[in-house]
């Protein structure tokens, strides 16, 4: 059998209500701090999102300069190369007076050398003529 029911006595409900308030004011409290939580994930979340646009922003724009100077160089390109052919070509030809004197300097020492060489041989035969020619003594 059942036991019949006590009728609560109105201390207990005023307790009892008590109870349920406080615990609904710590419902309300903790879903309070959840909900300032999530605020504050959020804000930070915004913050990084906007930091990491900026971020992106930045390199967007330096990958744009980036392709401009490529592309300035790739037009560039052939001209510099012409520059620099067109130096080489003209070392080349530097060279080549340079060359060409250095030769004929050399046939010009060559010549010389020749002269000394002949004059010396000729002042040689002279002095072994006059040698003959002294009478010995």
């Amino acid at each position: 059998m059942a036991r019949p029911s006590r009728p609560e006595s109105p201390g207990k409900r005023r307790r009892t209500a008590g109870e349920r308030d406080r615990v609904a004011d710590q419902r309300d409290s903790v879903a309070d701090e959840r909900e300032r939580v999530a605020d504050e994930r959020e804000s930070n979340s915004n913050d990084r999102e906007v930091r990491l646009d900026r971020k992106e922003s930045q390199l967007v724009a330096r990958e744009a300069r980036l392709d401009q100077r490529s592309q300035t160089l790739h037009e560039a390109l052939p001209e510099i190369l012409q520059r620099e052919q067109e130096a080489i070509d003209r070392s080349q030809e530097r060279l080549q007076r340079s060359e060409e004197r250095l030769r004929r300097a050399q046939e010009a020492l060559d010549r010389s050398r020749a002269l000394l060489n002949r004059d010396a041989a000729s002042i040689r035969r002279e002095l072994d003529e006059s040698a003959r020619d002294l009478p010995e003594g």
